[in-house]
């Protein structure tokens, strides 16, 4: 059973003194105003290093839908094709750029029809495609940066970095964060893609990874329009819900996909979908990632409930150096690191059992539509944990 809500978020007595609550209230607001002074200095020493979304839609827009307007007046190859050689080419090939708009409208073209025939659609009905209409563009995803307190495990502000950033500059932005506001950890993270419209969906990534991605945003883009996708930013539950649905939701529709059109971009898969036998597996480094992430994320969030802010510090570092040696590389894990990734909720080695709640009210639900309209009016983790036993479900004892 993954680790019991108490784990979560270290929760204040029922009953305080005066001055206890005086002493909370201040180091309250001592908090505040260090991630202000710490955002203040990323943005005055690396302004230069921020993602500028206004740009990047002035920038794509235009070219996206000047690319839609005349693809019927030019003469290509069959689409697998297109999709083989694109995606054969390393990224940095500029013959890639010419094939670019063909593979992004086979791609939104093959997540429509995936979606159409399984129902999801939001509230707007459309003749030809599901709304909101399925819009990407393979670019380089920005990179994040997340900044998390050091005394918990929580994703308290996230800011877009510029795609091309360099590893110096990345460590440079942490230390900046973090000398201006020590009670914060930070840390620079890549991106697989961004919920912007057209979503940005990496374009270092395998074909089914782009399925995968490309159907992962256009959840968000349907939540937008429910509660669950406007509240988004109003905790950091609701961020775990939303990111988990998404996740979830996305692998599906990216499976039948392959299925269908199967995947041109490995040798002898049949057009109808038949894949040959898959290759032989890469061999299991010395350590177990998954096992080692996940019992270190319990031992570190019963560190920081106990106040070991240091000790926790420690243990994250010395695992990261274990997994090192086994030949894992993590170039840092600190607070902001599982704050990051925690919020995926169904990955392996995730900790949050929000994660197994999603996942059970979906196989419950009986259909990827009645999942989504079973959770995109949550407001809170309870909501999940009620969805799950009207479902005939059963949390945990101790949720």
């Amino acid at each position: 059973m993954p680790a019991p809500l108490a784990r979560w978020r270290p929760r204040l007595p029922s009953s305080l003194s005066a001055g206890a609550l005086a002493a909370v209230t201040l180091v309250g607001a001592l908090a505040a105003m260090a991630l202000v002074l710490g955002a203040l200095a990323v943005r005055e020493e690396q302004a230069d290093s921020r993602f500028d979304l206004l740009r990047w839609e002035i920038d794509t827009v235009p070219n996206r839908w000047l690319g839609v307007v005349g693809a019927p007046f030019r003469e290509a190859p069959p689409d697998d094709e297109v999709l083989a050689e694109y995606f054969s080419l390393s990224p940095d090939d500029p013959r890639r750029s010419a094939l670019e708009n063909h593979v992004e409208r086979v791609i939104e073209g093959r997540i429509d029809a995936v979606l159409r025939d399984l129902g999801l659609n939001a509230r707007i009905p459309l003749p030809f495609s599901v709304f909101p209409p399925v819009a990407i563009e393979l670019a380089i995803s920005p990179r994040v940066l997340v900044i998390s307190p050091r005394h918990e495990i929580v994703r308290e502000r996230t800011e877009l970095l510029k795609a091309d950033l360099t590893l110096p500059d990345a460590i440079r932005i942490e230390h900046t964060v973090e000398a201006a506001a020590p009670v914060f950890s930070a840390l620079v993270v890549g991106s697989g893609g961004v919920a912007t419209y057209p979503a940005i969906v990496s374009d270092r990534s395998s074909y089914a990874g782009v399925l995968a991605t490309a159907a992962h945003e256009w959840v968000h883009h349907y939540l937008a329009f429910y509660p669950l996708g406007f509240r988004y930013a109003a905790s950091p539950d609701l961020r775990t819900i939303n990111e988990t649905v998404a996740d979830l939701v996305g692998r599906e529709v990216a499976q039948v996909a392959l299925e269908r059109w199967g995947d041109p971009t490995r040798p002898g898969e049949d057009r109808e979908g038949e894949a040959p036998p898959p290759p032989a597996p890469a061999p299991e480094p010395p350590v177990d990632r998954v096992t080692v992430l996940r019992d270190l994320r319990l031992e570190v969030d019963a560190l920081l409930a106990q106040g070991e802010v240091e000790a926790a510090e420690r243990l994250m570092e010395d695992v990261r150096q274990t997994l090192e040696d086994g030949g894992v590389y993590i170039r840092r894990i600190n607070q902001a690191y599982f704050a990051w990734y925690g919020t995926y909720a169904a990955r392996p080695d995730a900790t949050d059992p929000l994660g197994e709640y999603l996942r059970e009210i979906m196989l419950r639900s009986g259909s990827l539509p009645a999942f989504l309209e079973a959770v995109r009016g949550a407001g809170s983790r309870a909501d999940v944990i009620d969805l799950l036993v009207e479902l005939g479900g059963a949390p945990g004892a101790e949720d």
